[in-house]
């Protein structure tokens, strides 16, 4: 069982990526969780034949109430305050990731607005980013998905995202897709190491516009969080699609 797809694979020609908050998550978590589970699913209905992928990040605070009783090891939180280039920049936030890919713009967007839909007036879209044509900038031997000891993460995947202004690029030690939008530059860096990622957001040469940090389960785990004892698995919202 692979990472979700989108973790491992190149983006296809368009991609839509979104981040949302919730003001009162520790009462919606569940309901957070189950829209998160079934979107791949959704995705795939909505597609059809066509290549896309479908990816759903949880944010430090929305994994922390998922699964209270199994914190991931080395931890997983909120990336502080630092200081970079002489400038203050602020702590992560965000508390899910949507990051859908095709090759048409309107079917990112179609997936989008029925996610959208269902979190309904509980979620607020804090960032949107359309992207297209990418920059793979380190070989697939430094992606370290699938090589986790902790069934927490084991085929999964951690990602930092960071928004730039100006096209220059940044690099990275670790996996990362580097994007160009409009007079900006946008990077997912991929590792399943949080605290190697923290690391590398605090030794880059300019401040980001934003920066967020997600944990992105692998399909397998995302279908079956616990919460309270109840397996998403079971709950029969996309039993269904547990083999895409």
């Amino acid at each position: 069982m692979q990472a979700q797809p989108g973790v491992l694979s190149p983006p296809k020609k368009h991609s839509l990526i979104q981040v949302y908050n919730f003001e009162d998550l520790p009462l919606i978590t569940m309901n957070v969780a189950r829209i998160g589970a079934q979107t791949p699913g959704m995705a795939s209905e909505i597609a059809g034949k066509e290549k896309h992928f479908a990816v759903v990040g949880f944010g430090p605070m929305a994994w922390i109430w998922l699964t209270p009783d199994k914190p991931v090891p080395g931890g997983f939180r909120v990336f502080d305050e630092t200081e970079i280039g002489g400038e203050d920049v602020p702590e992560t936030e965000g508390d899910i990731l949507l990051y859908f890919s095709s090759d048409r713009t309107d079917l990112n967007r179609e997936i989008a607005n029925q996610v959208c839909e269902l979190f309904g007036n509980d979620g607020e879209l804090v960032e949107e980013v359309s992207l297209e044509n990418f920059d793979r900038t380190n070989d697939t031997q430094n992606i370290l998905i699938g090589r986790s000891t902790n069934l927490d993460t084991e085929k999964s995947s951690f990602v930092f995202t960071q928004r730039f202004q100006g096209e220059e690029d940044i690099p990275s030690k670790h996996f990362q897709n580097s994007f160009a939008c409009k007079t900006d530059r946008y990077t997912m860096t991929y590792s399943n190491n949080p605290s190697e990622l923290e690391a590398h957001g605090e030794s880059i040469s300019r401040p980001p516009i934003s920066r967020r940090v997600f944990f992105i389960p692998s399909l397998d785990l995302l279908t079956s969080l616990r919460m309270g004892g109840i397996r998403m698995g079971s709950l029969a919202i996309n039993a269904k699609w547990k083999g895409h």
